[in-house]
């Protein structure tokens, strides 16, 4: 007779637990500030343990922002393309990338400390995840005036610095600015008036619109 399977264990969640923890340091403290020693504390193992799963203080950093940068970027990548409706596009992008910090809540409180403290290999790091993704916004903004369905005026580059900032400022910024209780129905309100704010930024009045961009969308 066959013995039975033994059940499968639980995947070892350390390393996932020293992001998490990594992520609420480094956005309280920067990268500066952070310590190893505080991360291993928080996470409850040895700071050896914690070299086992991280080189150094800078391999965590890059850790802490490829955990999600990795799932936002393949939604830029395979939503911005050449055809379809911009507006759609746009829409997925923003709701994705919105869903994903919130459930990343250190994550933009980190990316806002690098920005405000200015340390090269910190901005170095978050600029190198960052800048593709806003050249992508970009080119995909530039396409769509060209074809007549944004308006031209728009500066592309600060429409996208426009968008990120907004998206970081609700989710460092709200319990100081918004007292209602924070929830999923409070980050809807926010993405339906950002996306109102970007269509009514971007729309050509159709009147106005080139014929071909008319019979596009």
């Amino acid at each position: 007779m066959p013995r039975p399977r033994p059940v499968a264990e639980r995947p070892d969640d350390t390393r996932e637990r020293i992001i998490d923890a990594a992520q609420e340091i480094f956005a309280r403290d920067g990268f500066v500030g952070a310590t190893m020693l505080e991360i291993a504390d928080k996470v409850g193992i040895q700071r050896p343990s914690l070299f086992y799963h991280f080189k150094n203080k800078e391999a965590l950093f890059v850790a802490a922002h490829e955990q999600v940068f990795a799932r936002i970027e393949p939604v830029f990548r395979e939503s911005l393309v050449p055809d379809g409706d911009p507006f759609v596009q746009l829409d997925r992008v923003t709701r994705t990338v919105l869903a994903v910090m919130a459930e990343q809540p250190g994550f933009a409180r980190m990316v806002a400390r690098t920005a405000v403290d200015r340390h090269p290999a910190a901005v170095r790091i978050v600029r190198g995840y960052l800048q593709p993704l806003v050249d992508v916004s970009v080119d995909f903004l530039r396409r769509w005036q060209r074809r007549g369905v944004f308006r031209s005026d728009i500066d592309p580059f600060f429409f996208t610095l426009n968008s990120w900032g907004a998206a970081l400022i609700y989710f460092t910024a709200r319990d100081l600015l918004a007292p209602a209780p924070r929830g999923t129905k409070d980050r809807q309100r926010f993405t339906r008036s950002l996306l109102q704010m970007g269509n009514r930024a971007l729309a050509v009045p159709r009147g106005r619109r080139p014929a071909a961009a008319r019979a596009m969308t």
